[in-house]
């Protein structure tokens, strides 16, 4: 049994922190969020939800039955145990289904009407933020707040190195939010060691909770999608391919989640975003770094989008594009040779040959070793052959 107690507010001098203890076998902790005092009356302690959100994950894989000591909304209890629980443990390895043993609360929190994204700023997110800030979003709907959580995107299982890049990252989000006019709410949180899960399994269940914890400021909150409703399936690998799912699942009483972005391609959402001049000066997609790399899987990938889509010099202040330009040819290859088993390289090779871009021969001469060990040495000259007609063709 994994038991949640009733969740309590701590004020410090600098920040207002939600905490809940729990007992799950020998180990005794406490899961906590944290935020600035500026925010902190929005914390959320009448209830359990963002408790019983993070934790959820965390019990299946244990076949823990949960007992949290706090009311729960009742649309959220009712979406779990009537729903989510049985199709999460009937098709993802690992995970059993369990039993949520609570109080059930049907009333309706006062909240503060917020609407509210993370902000990060990169594609997803700016796609995010200028779909809902632009003056053909009903006015209900615009955005009131942008938030950056501490819940994984900073590192898998937390620790200093984490939450030191997520101070830094905060640094660098803050300029962009303030010429958008919007408030920046920052939340930590020790959800990362607490978890010990992967992130990109998990990152909806993390952030959902996060935004839970601040429900009393939010009505409505926009998760950035990954993936667009075409690549939808319930994929046990990234929480990105079914989160319009697991959104509505997770909404309750006072808060409602939206998948943002879903309608897209990624090369789309980069279209969008490299119209907006502050992307110029603000984009950031790195994986490893507080500023973009320009060389790690995303860096490499956003550039090879900005490339084809004619808009890579706009981008000079936030990448290095002379160190692109030395790889340029590396990188396009590996869009060849990798995307029949990533679907973003894949939509990025679709607008090539839609758009019938010229890509440099010597990547298809890169891609010749991953050939190798796909098809075979005699194969490789004909394959390579075949691509670059292919492409030529549209």
């Amino acid at each position: 049994m994994l038991t949640i107690h009733k969740p309590e507010i701590i004020e410090h001098e600098n920040e207002t922190v939600l905490q809940a203890k729990f007992e799950c076998g020998n180990t005794k902790d406490i899961l906590w969020f944290s935020t600035t005092n500026e925010f902190g009356s929005y914390l959320c302690h009448e209830r359990g939800d963002a408790f019983l959100v993070a934790m959820l994950l965390y019990a299946m894989k244990r076949r823990e039955d949960i007992h949290i000591l706090a009311p729960i909304s009742e649309r959220l209890y009712y979406t779990l145990t009537k729903h989510f629980v049985k199709v999460i443990a009937d098709i993802f390895p690992g995970y059993h289904r369990i039993q949520i043993i609570c109080e059930i609360d049907s009333g309706n929190l006062q909240n503060a009407g917020g609407v509210g994204t993370g902000f990060s700023c990169g594609i997803d997110s700016f796609c995010t933020v200028i779909e809902h800030t632009d003056e053909s979003c009903p006015p209900d709907y615009k955005l009131t707040h942008l938030t950056f959580f501490n819940v994984g995107s900073n590192g898998d299982y937390g620790g200093d190195h984490a939450r030191d890049l997520f101070h830094q990252r905060i640094e660098e989000v803050r300029p962009c939010a303030d010429e958008l006019q919007l408030p920046l709410v920052t939340l930590d949180s020790n959800i990362n060691e607490i978890l010990g899960m992967n992130f990109v399994q998990t990152h909806t269940y993390r952030n959902v909770a996060a935004a839970l914890a601040l429900q009393k400021l939010f009505k409505t909150y926009y998760y950035s999608s990954g993936y667009s409703l075409q690549q939808f399936e319930l994929n046990y690998s990234d929480s990105s391919h079914y989160d319009t799912y697991v959104l509505d699942m997770l909404s309750n009483n006072t808060i409602k989640f939206f998948s943002s972005g879903e309608i897209y391609s990624r090369v789309e959402k980069t279209d969008i975003v490299s119209k907006n001049p502050l992307s110029y000066k603000y984009l950031n997609v790195c994986v490893v770094a507080e500023k973009n790399c320009s060389r790690c899987y995303k860096c490499q990938r956003t550039l090879v989008t900005l490339d084809l889509l004619g808009k890579l010099d706009l981008y000079n202040k936030v990448f290095d594009l002379n160190d692109y330009r030395m790889h340029r040819s590396k990188y396009f290859a590996l869009v060849l040779s990798e995307r029949k088993n990533d679907a973003l390289k894949q939509e990025i090779y679709d607008a090539i040959k839609r758009d019938n871009f010229s890509i440099p021969f010597s990547s298809y001469l890169y891609s010749y070793p991953h050939v190798i060990f796909q098809f075979g040495i005699r194969h490789c000259p004909g394959f390579i052959k075949k691509q670059y007609r292919d492409l030529k063709r549209h």
